[in-house]
């Protein structure tokens, strides 16, 4: 039996797509991957970022590709000086490759408390009896 895989990628600033194209990244979001008999459960950490501001979309039937934007904060006082700047802000993105049936009719996906929780149901893999004459 074949192993399943996963293939978890993130773009480096400014580094070309497969497809020719090149866009700005700014971060990678932190990734959790579980997957459980029924469902594939996906969790990116996204603190500060609204949901509109995020694009989920499945490419291929197999490739589940997360982007969007960080607004960067705004502290409104005069004389602002920065002497520690860790939060990350601007653009993300993430892709991951999964190698397994997904039933991707009921693909669900939610933000709360700063985490993106993307839950899509796998489908047994089929099997075909072919009879020999």
């Amino acid at each position: 039996m074949a192993k399943k895989t996963l293939i978890v990628q993130g773009i480096r600033p400014n580094e070309k797509f497969s497809s020719g194209f090149s866009t700005h990244v700014d971060w990678e979001p932190r990734t959790n991957i579980v997957a459980c008999r029924a469902v594939l459960i996906i969790e990116l950490e996204l603190p500060g970022v609204v949901r509109e501001d995020i694009s989920i979309v499945l490419e291929n039937e197999r490739e589940l590709v997360i982007r969007g934007t960080k607004p960067k904060p705004v502290i409104n006082e005069p004389q602002v000086a920065y002497y520690l700047f860790e939060r990350e802000f601007g653009q993300f993105y993430k892709r991951i490759d999964i190698d397994f049936p997904l039933d991707i009719e009921q693909i669900e996906s939610e933000i709360q408390n700063g985490v993106l929780t993307v839950r899509i149901p796998r489908k047994p893999r089929r099997k075909v009896s072919i009879s020999v004459e």
